[in-house]
């Protein structure tokens, strides 16, 4: 279940923009927003999205990185700490798997655009099957 961080509770890094923290820990889902305070159905400056085995990184001014996690597992000893390795293409079936469960919030303005931004961006031509 998708549910939001009060704000309250998520450090905000800069004073003209509101930080905001969606997770679902159950389907190992983590989604930043960055948008101007107080305007949930505003225009969205950046987002941060890390789902399964696949991070993405978008910013209006820069459009998307693409990443892939590294989830620290060493069948010899002890886990290490998980780590990103920047891409050019990433996953399309988990890209198909993120936007299915986008799809299921659909509710939220702010999830549609997500859902949105990744499909024209990472969609297209940036997915290996």
């Amino acid at each position: 279940m998708l549910v939001e961080v009060r704000r309250e509770l998520v450090k905000q890094d800069h004073r003209f923009l509101q930080k905001r923290f969606l997770q679902d820990a159950h389907n190992r889902l983590a989604i930043y927003i960055w948008q101007l305070p107080e305007d949930d159905d505003g225009e969205m400056l950046r987002f941060q999205v890390a789902y399964r085995e696949i991070a993405l990184d978008w910013a209006a001014e820069r459009g998307m990185r693409l990443a892939i996690v590294d989830d620290g597992d060493n069948p010899m000893g002890m886990k290490r700490s998980p780590i990103l390795t920047a891409e050019n293409t990433i996953n399309d079936g988990a890209v198909r798997r993120l936007c299915e469960y986008l799809d299921e919030h659909s509710d939220k303005v702010s999830l549609r655009f997500i859902r949105q931004v990744i499909l024209s961006e990472v969609s297209q031509g940036r997915t290996k099957q």
